[in-house]
């Protein structure tokens, strides 16, 4: 059986510090031995192995209308793909402080060494400003290098982009790289930033997230995933409006949908009729059947 595990914590889950803090973890379930907490913060991950992980956190603020970002790192560096912001902190009904959540997550694979790789949820807190709190985590984690005799999770990826780039009515967001790549049944150049190749006539599972900067006041952004320049409807995310169009926002969506004969290519749409100017976006993929 395949390692997983899922951690967790609520009702206050450690401060963050101007430069940054993980959160505090317990273990929930575990299963296998190739993933495991070690003191509070730290998950140990076994070498050489494909992971996917994916994350919630929520979180407080002293004041209103501030953004909070997280991100993965693994032995002390960025996992490509992962980094995502939440939404301006909003007092929720009932109480007393402001509260904002993310959500993301990353396909990586571990080297050799170190032996084990140490991954952490790290919060982010707003800029010039003290007092914020993670209020709730749950990171779930699972080996997918073999994922008991489903050996069609083998073709997976991770596909990254980041630079404040201008993204027209109906036009795809484009991305510079592919961090992980495992198989052949998912295909990234940068030749063509914004395609990503898909097998015939196969099942895939596809999560994204996306930060962008409206440029506008009060719009809200929509994205879909498209197959073939045909929208998968499932896919529909919405980045709420704000009130400076120069802010960044940003949301999540996902889909599993199935590919046709032939060629089928897997894009991330702006479909509002204004131009967007995206800060980052990522994409992970795994074909499930």
């Amino acid at each position: 059986m395949a390692s997983s595990a899922d951690f967790g914590c609520s009702g206050g889950c450690g401060s963050i510090s101007s430069n940054g803090s993980p959160a505090i973890l317990f273990t929930i379930v575990r299963n296998g031995n190739g993933i495991q907490l070690q003191g509070l913060s730290n998950i140990t991950l076994a070498p050489s192995r494909t992971y996917l992980v994916e994350y919630n956190a929520e979180f407080n603020t002293p004041l209103l209308g501030r953004v909070v970002s997280t991100e993965l790192r693994l032995n002390g560096t960025l996992v490509p793909g992962s980094q995502t912001s939440s939404f301006p902190t909003t007092m929720p009904p009932g109480q007393n402080t402001p509260t904002a959540s993310v959500s993301g997550g990353a396909i990586f694979n571990t080297k050799s060494t170190p032996d084990p790789s140490i991954l952490q949820l790290v919060g982010y807190p707003p800029a010039g400003t003290s007092g914020t709190n993670f209020n709730g985590v749950n990171i779930r984690v699972t080996d997918i290098t073999d994922y008991g005799t489903v050996s069609l999770t083998g073709n997976n990826a991770a596909i990254y982009g980041f630079g404040y780039v201008d993204v027209a009515n109906n036009e795809a967001v484009p991305f510079l790289e592919a961090e992980v790549v495992n198989g052949s049944g998912i295909l990234f150049s940068a030749a063509a930033p914004t395609v990503i190749s898909l097998a015939p006539n196969a099942t895939y599972f596809a999560v994204y997230n996306f930060i962008e900067c409206p440029l506008l006041s009060g719009l809200p952004v929509r994205v879909q995933f498209t197959l073939n320049d045909r929208t998968l409807f499932q896919s529909l995310s919405l980045a709420p409006p704000l009130v400076d169009g120069n802010s960044r926002s940003g949301a999540a969506g996902s889909a599993v949908f199935n590919t046709g004969p032939g060629t089928n290519q897997l894009k991330l749409v702006n479909t509002n009729l204004e131009t967007i100017k995206f800060v980052a976006a990522n994409v992970n993929i795994v074909q499930i059947g």
